[in-house]
C-alpha cells in the first residue's frame, strides 16, 4: 500500500512540474496567432470589420504582453496568457489567448 501511495505522489509531482514548465509561444508566434484570430473573428466580432494585414502595420503599432492568468489553479500552475494589441485604422483590438496553445480566450 505504501508503494502505491508513494508512486501516486511521485506521479502527481511529475505531472504538476510538467504543467508548471510547459513551453510558451514566442512573441512572434503570438502576433501571428493574433492576426489569424483577427482575420477569422469569433461570432461576437462578426459585425465589426477587423480584417488586416500585418505587413502594412508598423511594428510600433503592435504591442504584445505576457501576463499571468487569473484564478487559483492558474496561479498555482503558473499559467500565462498573451495579450496582443494592434493599432490600425483608428482601432485598437486586443486579442487575449492562451500562451501555450494560442487558443482565443
Amino acid at each position: 500500500m505504501k508503494k502505491i501511495l508513494l508512486g501516486l505522489v511521485v506521479s502527481m509531482t511529475i505531472l504538476f512540474l510538467y504543467l508548471y514548465q510547459l513551453p510558451i509561444m514566442t512573441t512572434g508566434e503570438a502576433i501571428i496567432k493574433a492576426e489569424e484570430h483577427l482575420k477569422n473573428p469569433p461570432e461576437e466580432w462578426k459585425k465589426s470589420d477587423t480584417y488586416l494585414e500585418l505587413k502594412e502595420i508598423p511594428p510600433d503599432n503592435i504591442r504584445a504582453s505576457l501576463n499571468q492568468k487569473r484564478g487559483f489553479w492558474n496561479e498555482l500552475t503558473n499559467r500565462k496568457q498573451w495579450e496582443v494589441t494592434i493599432k490600425f485604422n483608428g482601432k485598437e483590438p486586443t486579442v487575449i489567448m492562451d500562451a501555450y496553445t494560442g487558443k482565443f480566450i
